[in-house]
């Protein structure tokens, strides 16, 4: 099992944990041209996506957008996390970007149909994340895919579960979430096969095990990173 180095329990928090199994796989089976992080903070799921390329060979190109001063959401912090991420982003530099700016302003850096991974983990209220979802699918290929995190968190100021409810209503064939570790909504573009076999081929796994297999794979993450945590 994958084990990040980069996630520190002790240090720095990261809702994003139980999903780093998932992710892992979900980049060295799709081999994606580009992947595109809106939301990155400490990098928890972002130098995820960055050891799969590294460990597995791919020739993907990556580019983490984030603001890093932190927003009403996630809080807000000093320049002491940036200075982490890019200090660390230099094991990557070969084929990682980091893009401090807005998510709407670096939107035109990127042709239409030229991402093949987008990862949405932003602002959450509904509004935020329909205007990233607005503004970046044509960014994606006719192949691409499209997460969104915290898609089953129920909190204040939160409509990532809405807008997830209305785009499984319009594309119900192509979405599947996760519940575990806030959700993690899977958007598949591609209308030729449903979003699990899909994922079937990718990960090679059982199309009816997926959501189990991930849900074990991140408890014992949980548990590694715990033993990690104590021993120090």
């Amino acid at each position: 099992m994958y084990v990040p180095k980069h996630v520190d329990l002790r240090k720095r928090r990261t809702a994003w944990h139980g999903h780093i199994p998932f992710a892992y796989d979900l980049v060295k089976g799709l081999k994606p041209r580009t992947i595109v992080e809106l939301g990155t903070h400490y990098g928890g799921s972002y130098f995820t996506f960055c050891d799969s390329v590294k460990i597995n060979n791919l020739s993907t190109e990556c580019y983490a957008i984030d603001t890093w001063v932190g927003e009403e959401h996630a809080g807000f912090y000093d320049n002491s996390v940036f200075e982490f991420v890019n200090q660390y982003n230099s094991s990557y530099e070969s084929f990682s970007s980091l893009i401090r700016s807005t998510f709407d302003a670096s939107a035109p850096l990127f042709p239409d149909n030229s991402i093949d991974l987008v990862h949405i983990d932003g602002f959450h209220s509904y509004e935020a994340v329909l205007n990233d979802y607005k503004t970046w699918k044509p960014k994606l290929s006719a192949e691409g895919i499209m997460l969104f995190h915290d898609v089953c968190a129920i909190k204040p100021g939160f409509g990532v579960h809405e807008f997830w409810a209305e785009l499984q209503e319009q594309y119900k064939s192509q979405c599947f979430h996760f519940e575990h570790s806030y959700g993690l909504g899977v958007l598949s573009l591609s209308r030729e096969e449903d979003v699990l076999e899909r994922l079937a081929k990718i990960l090679a796994k059982d199309a009816s095990k997926i959501k189990s297999f991930y849900e074990t794979q991140a408890k014992w993450l949980k548990f590694v990173l715990k033993v990690k945590k104590i021993l120090g």
